[in-house]
């Protein structure tokens, strides 16, 4: 590569041949001193330039703390030991049982004597009840003042029966008017019978409810 000055029609001057001679050298000096460019499949005959490059220090590990695995220890049930089973044989009505208790070997044993049980049967119970002979005394009279006005009604009332059958106490329940009450109570004081109550066959006071109706025949 060269610089040439070209004048037209003009020779060159030695002061720009001397330019010129500078540049080529310039350029020849810059190309000597660039660094070859080594090309695939090629060599690299030069020197090598070796830097000491520092590795990053790797992180220290993480140690955990490891819990030892606790294995629970299998539950085992505990059962209470069978108790013995002692079957007592029927005893008579009228004797003791005896049971020997120990460990089998003779003269150990110590006899235990058991009364046997009785259960008393449930006691009969009679209600008191209407003697039938009197049953023609039950009616009170009519009071007077009742049937002249032909008022009728029903009184209500509890007696109490004694041993002997006879009413020993009345109360009133209900009575449309106090006439029929004292009616109905002189009757069953002095003309009321009963057949009294009974526990297994033995006569005891109760209390009856009953109902006495006054109606007017026509």
């Amino acid at each position: 590569m060269s610089y040439v000055s070209v004048y037209e029609n003009k020779t060159p001057r030695s002061k720009g041949l001397i330019l010129t001679g500078v540049v080529h050298a310039a350029i020849i000096a810059a190309v000597i001193a660039m660094p070859a460019i080594v090309g695939p499949g090629k060599k690299w005959n030069g020197p090598f330039i070796a830097d000491h490059i520092p590795l990053p220090t790797p992180p220290e590990p993480v140690i955990e703390d490891i819990k030892p695995e606790v294995k629970a220890a299998p539950q085992t049930r505990q059962t209470a030991p069978d108790r013995p089973i002692i079957k007592l044989p029927p005893a008579p009505a009228d004797e003791y049982t005896e049971i020997r208790l120990g460990n089998g070997s003779e003269g150990t044993g110590i006899e235990v004597p058991i009364e046997p049980i009785r259960i008393a049967p449930e006691p009969v119970i009679v209600g008191a009840r209407l003697n039938a002979r009197y049953a023609g005394q039950f009616q009170p009279d009519y009071p007077v003042g009742q049937l002249r006005r032909e008022q009728e009604g029903e009184v209500s009332v509890r007696v109490l029966v004694g041993t002997d059958g006879r009413v020993k106490q009345i109360e009133l329940i209900d009575s449309p008017h106090s006439d029929f009450w004292s009616a109905t109570r002189k009757q069953a004081l002095s003309k009321w019978r009963f057949t009294p109550a009974t526990k297994d066959g033995k006569p005891f006071e109760s209390w009856m409810t009953l109902k006495v109706r006054f109606e007017i025949n026509s």
